[in-house]
């Protein structure tokens, strides 16, 4: 049943305010999807200070929009994590930030318009608080690739040594050129880049379509996997691939014959997110259209993500999820 009709059949209000909401008891009653139902796409979660963070692209609440959770169900609005932008960007097109925790700061890697050539770079802003505010005092991004049609779509990644990596993508789509994920060594402080970017992946299997993009990688007994997002993000070609490795410099491999979760008669375009462990599972946040082209957005999406012998699965997307996260209780 697709969202609209199950909204129908519930009651109007009444139900479009309970499946915003969740349940009260993830454990045992489950969740229902969007676990937030207005328009936050590109997300990415962060779980800090006992308290799940969620930063998007720029929308009606700022540049990036904060919201919080107990439970990565139940999402309420922090607020504008940077309520004052980078002196080399200008407004209107702040995308996908990712937070990591760094010493006793936070760092958010994000992508901006440069105020100089009009393209897309990735840049770090930092806070004291995950809420914010991040302070980008940089006079030029960290990431620019002019000549290859500028970057997007940072995500900070720490390896089992404890050093700090960057994954981003050039815009090469944007400008009629091909598409990669990088991989560039960071500073201990994660402030700087160090060593030469390496293209990781591109694009050279048939399911992979205009750009691949929203790069995140974790360690899963012993293995490296990546998961990126393929397609027109638009439409119902958008979904989420993955590779795996034996260290994060590769050499990475594509598995399987498409993407592992991709649009159905409840969500089209699922995709850009990321893979979080919450206790003893692991989940993957994303974005995903509503499939009757209502134009509410990208909206929020949960689905477990499970590991099976022939490589990840992520369950979804699905309205209805008899079994939520299990958050540790805090002793």
């Amino acid at each position: 049943m697709s969202r609209r009709a199950l909204l129908a059949a519930s009651g109007g209000v009444a139900a479009a305010a309970f499946m915003g909401g969740g349940t009260a008891d993830a454990e045992s009653r489950g969740y229902q999807n969007p676990v937030e139902p207005t328009n936050h796409p590109d997300p990415a979660v962060l779980f800090a200070d006992g308290a799940f963070y969620l930063y998007s692209t720029a929308g009606s609440m700022g540049a990036m929009p904060v919201l919080t959770s107990p439970d990565l169900v139940h999402w309420t609005q922090v607020g504008n994590g940077m309520p004052v932008i980078a002196e080399w960007s200008v407004s209107g097109r702040h995308w996908a930030p990712e937070v990591m925790r760094i010493g006793d700061r936070y760092h958010s890697y994000y992508t901006a318009r440069r105020a100089d050539n009009g393209q897309q770079a990735v840049s770090v802003s930092v806070s004291d608080s995950p809420a914010g505010p991040f302070v980008d005092d940089r006079s030029a991004p960290l990431v620019g690739q002019a000549d290859e049609g500028g970057s997007i779509d940072a995500s900070p990644f720490r390896d089992t040594d404890g050093s700090l990596w960057l994954l981003w993508k050039n815009d090469g789509n944007a400008v009629g050129l091909p598409s990669y994920i990088y991989l560039q060594r960071l500073t201990d402080d994660g402030l700087e880049l160090r060593g030469e970017p390496q293209r990781i992946i591109g694009m050279d299997q048939p399911y992979e379509k205009y750009t691949i993009e929203g790069a995140s990688v974790i360690v899963y007994e012993g293995a490296y996997y990546c998961f990126y997002s393929t397609g027109e993000y638009w439409n119902d070609s958008y979904g989420v691939c993955w590779a795996t490795a034996p260290k994060v410099t590769g050499p990475w491999t594509k598995q399987g014959n498409g993407p592992i979760l991709s649009g159905n008669e409840v969500a089209s375009g699922p995709g850009h997110g990321m893979p979080i462990e919450v206790g003893p599972h692991w989940w993957y946040v994303y974005h995903a259209w509503e499939p009757d082209g209502q134009p509410s957005g990208r909206l929020v999406w949960l689905s477990r993500l499970k590991f099976t012998d022939d490589g990840p699965v992520i369950d979804g997307p699905r309205v209805q999820n008899p079994f939520g996260p299990i958050v540790p209780r805090r002793t």
